[in-house]
């Protein structure tokens, strides 16, 4: 049998999207019962919603941990490596973790066809079980009711917020969205939701209604936020949090801090050993970058990185962007992928924009440049258009004063890149 090394192993991995997506449990099911059940033999905490569950995700991780858990994470997408999909205490799944895994299950892999998330999927819980996590925090990636990670049996289940993304596959209204997105809901399994419209909500009542699961509602008068200076304050369940720090900045991030917190509160209800030391340590250190990140060019300027790539994701963006950056304008680098609320993410971006500058992802998905450019109304904000993002960015540096401000926004695929260019941590 050939044995792989890891760029061998990585490679075999990225050419499973060739089988492309597959919405169903069947295939996934199947393997991971012929490798032992692996993601039954740990606690998890079960996460879907459109934007904000991968915040959430991170800082669930982060308190598990404070409180000295041994967690494991699984998130997507990746930004540079998949590896950062799965982690155990903060740390990417090892590369020779990767190559044993594929040298391990190459002949069932092939032959049930696992599409790259199906196989992603089966390596963490696979990973998860080998390293003796004491509980893992298990992000959907896309929809809920037929993800492949929606074959676990969970302390908890969460869903963060509903809008809409991806209306090619999980629906064309928030509703049907909502519909896929409760479908991680389990048999008397608590289940807990961000705020949500009442349209919405009346979904994941029903839903809970009909699986006797309890459903819990983080409410909007649980808790305060003093979002200029990242500040959380909650009390419910008999654990609080007062005026605590929060590590990740953004407007939005409180309402997620928020829900971790609610999620964490639920989790000591059920026996688990977690103090409010554990949350505030693990709200403060957090780390999940990508998400308002900002650091300095090396020219001086202050640059600015969101992976926001959907009307709701941007809107939050931008207003987290005023909230710190008040009567500022930026100059916009955003490359997107196909099939987006373009129109609405342009006008939300409009209120910050000082120029445009649009650059393709490296990607096949990338919209194309052109087409973008000519179907928006930009308004009165200036727009260039660049080959790449590398050229982009150098033009965009060289004509930016040291006062300036540059936002990196919009898809996974360019800001990851960005990130791996630039060699920003």
């Amino acid at each position: 049998m050939r044995r792989h090394n890891y760029v061998s192993a990585e490679k075999y991995i990225l050419s499973r999207e060739f089988f492309g997506m597959k919405l169903g449990l069947d295939n996934i099911s199947e393997f991971l019962s012929d490798i032992g059940t692996p993601q039954d033999k740990f606690p998890t905490i079960h996460i879907s919603g459109t934007n904000g569950k991968g915040s959430t995700a991170a800082m669930l991780d982060s308190i598990l941990r404070a409180a000295g858990y041994k967690c494991g994470l699984f998130t997507s997408p990746h930004l540079v490596s998949l590896r950062e999909r799965v982690r155990v205490n903060g740390q990417p799944i090892p590369k020779r973790s990767v190559t044993a895994f594929i040298d391990r299950h190459r002949h069932a892999l092939s032959r049930r066809k696992l599409s790259f998330f199906e196989l992603i999927t089966a390596m963490a819980f696979e990973h998860f079980n080998r390293s003796k996590v004491d509980v893992a925090v298990i992000e959907t990636g896309l929809g809920g009711r037929l993800d492949a990670s929606n074959v676990l049996h969970p302390e908890l289940t969460i869903t963060t917020e509903v809008s809409r993304d991806h209306i090619e596959i999980l629906g064309d209204s928030v509703e049907k969205i909502a519909f896929e997105k409760a479908g991680i809901v389990k048999t008397e399994v608590p289940h807990l939701i961000g705020i949500m419209p009442k349209t919405v909500e009346r979904i994941f009542r029903e839903r809970c209604r009909q699986m006797g699961a309890p459903l819990v509602r983080l409410r909007r008068n649980e808790y305060q936020a003093d979002p200029t200076r990242m500040l959380l304050s909650l009390s419910a369940n008999g654990l609080s949090v007062a005026r605590q720090e929060v590590g990740l900045y953004g407007v939005h991030q409180i309402r997620n801090a928020a829900l971790a917190v609610k999620a964490a509160m639920l989790l000591k209800e059920r026996g688990w050993k977690i103090n409010r030391a554990s949350v505030s340590l693990g709200l403060k250190s957090v780390s999940w970058p990508g998400r308002f990140q900002i650091s300095r060019t090396e020219m001086g300027q202050t640059l600015v990185l969101d992976v926001g790539h959907n009307s709701s994701g941007v809107k939050s963006l931008v207003d987290s962007f005023e909230k710190r950056f008040p009567g500022r304008k930026a100059t916009v680098i955003t490359g997107l992928v196909k099939r987006k609320e373009h129109q609405e993410i342009f006008d939300h971006l409009s209120r910050i924009a000082g120029e445009y500058h649009l650059v393709p992802l490296n990607s096949r998905r990338s919209v194309d440049i052109a087409e973008l450019s000519a179907s928006i109304d930009f308004g009165p904000v200036g727009m260039v258009s660049h080959r790449s993002l590398m050229t982009g960015y150098k033009k965009v540096l060289k004509s930016s004063g040291i006062d300036d401000i540059i936002l990196v926004v919009g898809s996974h695929y360019l800001v990851g890149e960005f990130i791996e260019k630039f060699q920003l941590k």
